[in-house]
């Protein structure tokens, strides 16, 4: 019996309630290896998002490093959008106590050493605005072209957006940042938001019971309740977890159904479309572009997402 390797993957997030949920199921699932978490501000402060982090990682039998890298986005210049998760990112149920603390090291720095020590290796799966990668391609283009993928959690996909009807937040956060990322060369995976809608969504009753479950159910059952309540002002008594959809994308190999090839442009001009990311599909012949350009995203298009939320609970319980 042939065993397939696992992937060798360095996280890149802004830890809050949902990507939290994609550590945990990352760092509990048997095909992916976590060989380090880098953090950026995003959905909270820097700081926070490392002891948020380092808690998911720990309630998961984790010890895999957490490293500090951007405090603000490659311009400088702060997209303000306030946290559906509350300050902390987590719920504020005083839930993020852990024991470790974040390395020394610099987060751009240990993504450019492990994938010189590991060419061709190394797949980054980015959960939150891409500032660290678009900074670790800025140092050394050279190194990050040996990266063997990128799976981002980001875009609206072919959906609308949550930033802004357009936009989604980790793009919209640090839209330069995914521009530089998108030009790398190297592939991508893009997980966009339209993944993420009613079939993946976890309802009130079914947090209700999850509330009941495991330690770890319990975790993200109390990690979601801010968002609960923003969603339910908008008419919709469920929390949706994109992270966790996309980080399912990678670890249940049969998971993903379809993708769609595609040439994805992201809009960094000031304005309403500030954010947005284009995506035009391979072999399709727009009116005013008879041809367009080098394909450098595979989009997901088609997954199991009516399987999702049992699948994610099998794992939490495990």
């Amino acid at each position: 019996m042939i065993v397939a390797a696992k992937h060798k993957i360095i996280i890149d997030t802004d830890t809050a309630g949902d990507d939290a949920a994609a550590l945990i199921l990352a760092a509990k699932s048997d095909t992916v290896q976590i060989l380090g978490v880098t953090v950026a501000a995003g959905n909270v402060s820097l700081d926070q998002a490392a002891l948020n982090s380092l808690a998911a990682l720990e309630l998961a039998g984790c010890d895999a490093p957490v490293y500090l890298g951007a405090t603000a986005p490659l311009s400088g210049e702060e997209k303000e959008c306030f946290s559906v998760y509350g300050r902390d990112g987590m719920g504020e149920a005083d839930i993020i106590h852990p024991k470790g603390r974040p390395q020394s090291k610099g987060a751009i720095d240990y993504i450019l050493d492990t994938v010189r020590e590991n060419p061709g290796e190394i797949e980054i799966v980015a959960l939150g605005p891409v500032t660290n990668i678009a900074l670790a391609i800025r140092k050394d283009r050279e190194t990050m072209m040996k990266v063997k993928r990128i799976w981002s959690m980001g875009t609206a996909g072919f959906g609308p957006g949550n930033a802004t009807p357009v936009a989604e937040f980790n793009v919209y956060k640090d839209a330069p940042a995914y521009k530089v990322m998108l030009e790398l060369g190297v592939p991508v995976t893009v997980i966009g938001l339209d993944m993420d809608d009613e079939p993946t969504w976890t309802d009130e009753a079914k947090l209700e019971e999850m509330k009941k479950g495991s330690e770890i159910q319990r975790f993200i059952a109390t990690a979601t309740r801010k968002l609960l309540e923003f969603k339910k002002g908008n008419g919709i008594p469920a929390v949706d977890l994109p992270d966790a959809v996309a980080m399912g994308c990678l670890v249940w190999p049969d998971f993903v159904e379809e993708t769609t090839l595609c040439y994805g442009s992201c809009i960094t001009d000031p304005g309403e479309t500030y954010g947005m990311v284009i995506f035009y599909k391979e072999g399709f012949t727009y009116d005013s572009m008879p041809k367009i350009g080098k394909c450098n995203v595979s989009v997901v298009t088609k997954a199991k997402k009516n399987e999702f939320v049992d699948r994610l609970n099998a794992v939490y319980r495990s």
